[in-house]
């Protein structure tokens, strides 16, 4: 088999490989004959021209100098400031919202069993009413 050398594939890579390569696309603005205005990457006219864009290059920059300042501010707060009890919840208030949500949990359980429900759901409302019951009965009073 007889190797050809073709000078317009030639030709044609190498042009490809010259031309120089657009990392972006421009953007114009360009306003209607109504007033709206939209972007777009052809000119819309003669007189068109791009957008002038700050691009950054993405991936890590350095903090800028007001941004240092914040983290290291935050960062010596928790030394500074003592730290808070853990908040516990105990006593007449945590009850009260206790039996607040069971309240609600049996009025809900309840609008089920009286829409309507699934036969294999009817056993399983029924316990949680009785459940939800019982709870009111022995903690809230």
């Amino acid at each position: 088999m007889r190797k050809t050398f073709c000078p317009a594939l030639a030709a044609g890579v190498l042009v490809l490989c010259l031309a120089p390569v657009r990392g972006r696309a421009d953007v114009y603005r360009c306003v209607q004959d109504d007033g709206s205005v939209s972007f777009q990457q052809i000119p819309c006219s003669a007189r068109s021209e791009p957008l002038q864009l700050d691009t950054r290059p993405s991936g890590w920059t350095a903090l800028r100098p007001g941004e240092l300042r914040l983290l290291e501010q935050t960062g010596r707060r928790p030394a500074e400031r003592p730290a808070r009890p853990p908040v516990r919840k105990t006593g007449p208030d945590a009850n009260a919202k206790a039996c607040w949500k069971a309240r609600r949990q049996l009025r809900a359980v309840r609008e089920h069993l009286h829409r309507g429900y699934k036969l294999s759901e009817g056993a399983g409302l029924r316990r949680r009413r009785d459940d939800y019951s019982d709870y009111l009965r022995r903690v809230c009073r």
